[in-house]
């Protein structure tokens, strides 16, 4: 688990770190700028987020370490702001500020239960005079400040927000948090600084001038493993200042660790330039300078997307209306069609509603007489009158003609054609509607338009209401209003079938993608057996594994789990899994592999996840492994009857703020009849109804119990006791195993 140590360079950090975790009431303070990139306007590769978040969460973890009975109150303004081992998480307490309350009645109504620690995720306006309030009445408090400042002048920003002068004497510590790119490690070369750059550090760091005298400076004239920037990889740099009520005026206090002197420090080691202690000031500036660009960029894109939107809503709003005088007006159409006397009068007033309801041009209206197998033209708008009462072939009329409305681009049957007529040319599009009553065909209305290409489905779905009121009207009245609504659940409920289905087939291919990714047949290995088994918590899970055979009789072990679940973590597994194979067959140590892929992780993107792997190599003649844990549960060894934990420690790889891995390379001899466990910690997290983990015990329990089966029975038979203590509770953690057999 990575800590402030694995973090900070310099070793007078230590002991002030140390200080600070076991330091009593009063504010602590982690501050640091956090940059965050507007879409569409990415900063320069130079201005990096200074982790502050990470290095907030790891002093807190840190501090209950150190405390065994502290509990802390933690108040925040999301339900998943605490971020902690589940061991330490028991000793929170999360108090959500409600949306209709404030930070500072929150922060006050915690702190009357007197918290041996007061955790505030972010300090602003609303929470910051609070914060400083509770402290400087003894409580411990500790928080996060998202700015661009350091040393004292953070404790002027805090009077920025709002906390008065002497509300400063609640403030104990401030962490300002720094990230810098570092000088690239293969063009890296020793340089003479520049006179007047060495004067103007004597000035700024006057503690250092032995150091100056002394150390040995660097600058990289880049290459293509940095791309030519000269900068490859980060480092954190800090500044830690230090007060209290004894400093009659904090304001005027000098940071017990400047930043600039840990900026010499890291220098002299080889990580930056001369130049980035100098200019810290100045390359800050830089950063808040591409921070406002991208604010302002943000601010018109935003502006931009807001017209775009006005537009499209007054467009919607005009849609909307006319379909709102649509319905309005459908509505009278079927008080009206409901006391029309005559056929004819019916039959001529649906004509002549169909083409004002879609704006068509012309439309004429077939009645079908089933008896004699005829159809008659009961009425017409913009065609020739003389057409009205016309007998034709019902099958003329009406062949091909469905339950639903369709296009129709030739010419209206029964109307004639003369010669002089420019009606062809005109017409654009044409619709058939059905007209339907009680699953009956009773008649037909074709529509024709010269205003436009065609019919949008907004006229389609119109016209079919329309028809649907017309065929009632024709033989039964008052069913229009019971048709449309079913009709509408009719078809949500098949869109949500649809989309229902469509969802399933797609998380079952991406199932079965992912399965494919992970071997079902070892390879065959003389002297050694396998088996393997993987649970997802979802359809797709994070969890990995793997046999790798390797060049002069070797192979390779591999078990891995990222830190997600579900989709995004799949993709990760895939990714890393990917690298895994391809950095074992180049070559090289556990741990060299290891740091191989965490650096690749790391080129390819912030993802905000990281992975644990076990990483092992077998040498098959000697029957040794050699093997690197990065951050990833102890193998387990069954050997003579008895179950052993193997060690090693490292650090997971891909995480976003970390430069390089700690890593321990073991190596054990294996013997026959040893049988080799490897496992994520899904199986010993998994909870029973009542809460309570399965846990390593009982994992070491089942293996004992099992273990004069088979490989494959011995891990199915795992996986069942797994089950059968986790009864009916949710899964919520992937669960694999692989088993390697010494034959």
């Amino acid at each position: 688990m990575l800590e402030l140590r694995d973090i900070f360079r310099l070793s007078q950090i230590e002991p002030l770190v140390e200080q600070l975790v076991t330091d009593g009431p009063g504010l602590t303070v982690v501050a640091g700028l956090d940059v965050r990139p507007e879409a569409g306007f990415p900063l320069p590769g130079r201005c990096l987020p200074s982790g502050r978040s990470a290095v907030f969460r790891i002093l807190m973890r840190e501090i209950l370490v150190a405390h065994p009975e502290m509990q802390v109150s933690f108040v925040a303004d999301r339900k998943d702001a605490v971020r902690l081992p589940r061991a330490l998480r028991r000793r929170v307490q999360l108090h959500v500020v409600p949306p209709s309350g404030s930070h500072a009645e929150t922060i006050a109504h915690v702190a009357e239960r007197h918290p041996d620690l007061m955790v505030i995720d972010r300090l602003s306006v609303e929470s910051a005079p609070a914060a400083l309030e509770v402290a400087g009445r003894g409580v411990r408090v500790l928080s996060q400040l998202d700015s661009v400042f350091w040393g004292a002048a953070v404790a002027r920003h805090l009077l920025d927000l709002g906390v008065g002068e002497a509300e400063l004497r609640g403030l104990t510590w401030i962490l300002t948090v720094q990230r810098l790119a570092t000088l690239c490690p293969k063009c890296r070369r020793p340089a003479a600084p520049d006179p007047a750059l060495l004067s103007a550090l004597r000035h700024s760091c006057p503690d250092s001038d032995d150091l100056l005298e002394t150390a040995t400076w660097f600058q990289a004239t880049g290459c293509r493993h940095c791309r030519h920037t000269g900068r490859e990889g980060e480092i954190t740099a800090l500044d830690i200042y230090r007060t209290g009520r004894e400093v009659p005026d904090p304001l005027q206090q000098s940071s017990i660790l400047p930043l600039e002197t840990y900026l010499l420090g890291l220098a002299a080691r080889g990580f930056l330039p001369l130049e980035d202690v100098i200019q810290v000031e100045a390359n800050q500036l830089r950063q808040i300078y591409w921070l406002l660009s991208a604010s302002e960029h943000a601010l018109v894109e935003t502006r931009r997307d807001l017209t775009r939107r006005e537009l499209e809503l007054e467009a919607a709003n005009r849609v909307l209306q006319q379909r709102t005088e649509a319905l309005v007006s459908l509505e009278g159409i079927g008080q009206a069609l409901i006391t029309s006397a005559g056929l004819d009068e019916l039959a001529a007033q649906l004509c002549r509603n169909a083409r004002d309801l879609c704006k068509a041009n012309r439309s004429i209206l077939y009645f079908l007489h089933r008896e004699e197998g005829m159809a008659e033209v009961l009425a017409e708008c913009g065609w020739d009158p003389s057409v009205i009462h016309q007998p034709l072939e019902a099958a003329a009329v009406f062949e091909g003609t469905g339950t639903e409305p369709t296009g129709f681009d030739r010419w209206p049957p029964g109307v004639p054609r003369h010669p002089t007529d420019v009606t062809a040319i005109a017409l654009r599009a044409g619709l058939r509607v059905p007209l339907v009553a009680q699953g009956e065909l009773v008649g037909l209305m074709i529509v024709h338009t010269s205003q436009k290409p065609r019919f949008t489905p907004g006229d389609v779905a119109l016209l079919q209401t329309f028809a649907n009121q017309a065929a009632v009207a024709i033989q039964r009245a008052g069913l229009v209003e019971a048709l449309q609504e079913k009709i509408a659940q009719l078809e949500a409920a098949q869109a949500e079938l649809l989309q229902k289905e469509r969802m399933e087939r797609e998380m079952e291919l991406a199932r079965q993608v992912q399965q494919s990714v992970l071997p079902h047949i070892f390879p065959r290995i003389p002297g050694y057996d396998f088996a393997a088994h993987s649970e997802p918590a979802r359809w797709v899970g994070g969890d990995f594994y793997d046999v790798i055979p390797l060049e002069n009789d070797r192979f390779a072990l591999v078990v891995g789990d990222v830190s997600d679940k579900g989709m995004p973590a799949a993709l990760y597994m895939t990714q890393t899994h990917g690298l895994l194979r391809a950095e074992a067959h180049r070559g090289g140590s556990p741990c060299t592999v290891l740091q191989n892929v965490h650096r690749l992780l790391q080129e390819l993107g912030r993802s905000g996840m990281f992975v644990t792997v076990f990483f092992g190599i077998v040498d098959q003649a000697a029957r040794r492994l050699t093997y690197a844990r990065a951050g990833h549960n102890r193998p387990l060894l069954l050997r003579d009857g008895q179950v052993l934990t193997l060690g090693g420690d490292g650090t997971v790889i891909g995480f976003p703020d970390m430069e390089s891995l700690y890593l321990s390379e073991e190596q054990i001899d294996l013997n026959a009849g040893d049988i080799l466990v490897l496992y994520t910690d899904g199986l010993i997290d998994t909870l029973a109804p009542d809460g309570q983990p399965f846990e390593l015990e009982r994992l070491v329990s089942s293996l004992n119990a099992h273990s004069r089966l088979s490989l494959a029975e011995l891990c199915m038979a795992t996986f069942a006791d797994v089950a059968a203590y986790q009864e009916s509770a949710e899964q919520f953690d992937d669960m694999t195993m692989l088993i390697v057999g010494v034959l």
